[in-house]
């Protein structure tokens, strides 16, 4: 059964290793000084190595805390940062029944909608995407959801080529009707 303090265990240890690997890539550009001041290697060198030193801190807190389970009865609710570090609940099952299939219900739309950015652009890919979440999710109708994802990507299409000058993918429709 995977637990909440596996996942912070295993989240530790992931950034733990993204810290490695910028400290090790970073040693290819020099971590020392020249002539000119730091090599280009020096502060991400020092950066790769305090993520791996927080990534090993977090692992460690969360293997080697008590372990406790959550009380039987319900205890005050507790907000802000000390609620962000509880160590009650550690224990249990880090994810309910069905949320594997809530989580699926975006994930697979996401990474097809990433998948139709070569072809449709980043502007249709993402109104298909829109459109689906807002009838399956919202369970709007139709028409709302055309009008509401007409709308963003419109904006989106006016604010990054026009307003930032960013182009961002069109894909082949796009320049097979004229916009570039």
């Amino acid at each position: 059964m995977l637990t909440r303090r596996h996942v912070e265990v295993i989240t530790g240890l992931c950034v733990a290793l993204l810290g490695a690997v910028t400290a090790y890539g970073s040693l290819e550009n020099g971590i020392g000084w020249t002539d000119f001041g730091p090599a280009s290697g020096y502060f991400p060198f020092r950066i790769g190595i305090l993520i791996l030193v927080l990534g090993l801190a977090i692992a460690a807190r969360y293997a080697f805390s008590h372990r406790r389970r959550a009380p039987a009865q319900a205890a005050p609710e507790v907000t802000g940062p000390a609620a962000l570090h509880d160590d009650t609940g550690l224990d249990e099952r880090f994810m309910p029944d069905g949320a594997v299939g809530r989580i699926g219900s975006i994930l697979v739309p996401t990474t097809i909608c990433a998948a139709l950015i070569p072809w449709l652009g980043i502007y249709l890919s993402g109104a298909l995407f829109l459109i689906f979440s807002i009838l399956t999710l919202g369970k709007t109708s139709l028409l709302k959801a055309l009008v509401i994802s007409t709308g963003v990507m419109a904006a989106f299409f006016f604010m990054f080529e026009w307003w930032f000058q960013v182009p961002l993918a069109k894909g082949v429709i796009m320049p097979a009707i004229g916009i570039y």
